[in-house]
């Protein structure tokens, strides 16, 4: 007897064409790999690998090992991931050891004192910011964080900043797929839904993890240029990362991507640094 994992969901690993099966069974101990109609390979590689092996091939940015993921798994953690890892952002924009974090410390001229730790650069040059901007600066002093044993006062700034965080993350979301969207308009349309959406970002955003290791070990003694240098690499791997797997779940070239996640990811830190201030000035 034939027996067949049929799903009209699965897709091809390496041209993202739709397949019924993955692998056919002819018995208890004899299994089949489904081979792709449109390119001719193996339709999924990864179901006999090791997981191991499969997050190896998506540290390294293998597309296919991220279709595998996206579409033949059951992928049913991904909302909590995507909390683990808006806790992960939060956390390090609020302890201000981030890549924007440096950004807006430098910017707003906010400097180190008793209840936070920035970390910001000397630009020589005097750049000028808008007033309305100059106004939310003051949202990212600090200064309502009271002293060090008030740890009410620093929970709810870190609940605060998770609300703003979380509102730019989905503002980040909800701008890729109104504008990929549009682009559609004019392209074959390949129908992507919101929980495809959450999973791929998800994914695309565990990258992020490479953070790790300088807000763990990182300490008041690392310059500011080292850890504006680490911030940078994993900021631009995970900009590589997010367009792999927007292409890949899109089926959209990916000169088609990059603005679209360039206008996205400057919304998400535009949303971030207005909503901030403005949250804090509801809770002070």
């Amino acid at each position: 007897m034939i027996k067949m994992a049929e799903n009209k969901e699965y897709r091809c690993v390496h041209c993202g064409e739709p397949s019924g099966a993955l692998f056919r069974t002819y018995g208890p101990s004899v299994l089949k790999l489904t081979k792709c109609k449109s390119c001719k390979n193996i339709v999924d590689k990864y179901i006999e690998y090791d997981p191991v092996i499969v997050m190896i091939d998506l540290v390294l940015m293998s597309r296919e090992a991220q279709r595998h993921i996206l579409y033949n798994t059951d992928f049913k953690a991904y909302w909590k991931l995507f909390i683990i890892l808006t806790m992960l952002e939060t956390y390090a924009v609020w302890r201000s050891d981030s890549l924007f974090s440096i950004a807006v410390n430098t910017f707003c001229g906010v400097k180190s004192n008793h209840t936070i730790n920035s970390t910001n650069l000397n630009i020589p040059i005097n750049i000028s910011l808008p007033d309305a901007w100059s106004d939310n600066c003051k949202g990212w002093l600090g200064d309502g964080r009271g002293d060090d044993t008030d740890l009410f006062i620093w929970e709810k700034d870190f609940y605060v900043q998770f609300i703003s965080t979380l509102s730019g993350i989905l503002t980040f979301i909800a701008t890729i797929h109104f504008l990929m969207k549009i682009l559609q308009l004019f392209a074959v349309k390949h129908k992507v839904s919101c929980k495809q959406l959450v999973k791929a970002f998800s994914l695309a955003d565990t990258s992020t993890m490479f953070a790790l290791p300088m807000l763990v070990w990182g300490n008041t003694e690392t310059s500011p240029e080292t850890r504006l240098v680490h911030y940078s690499l994993v900021f631009i791997y995970s900009f590589i990362v997010f367009c792999n797997v927007f292409t890949v779940l899109y089926e959209i070239p990916t000169l088609v991507i990059l603005p679209v996640l360039f206008a996205s990811t400057a919304v998400k830190y535009f949303t971030t640094f207005h909503m901030t201030p403005i949250l804090r000035g509801f809770v002070t």
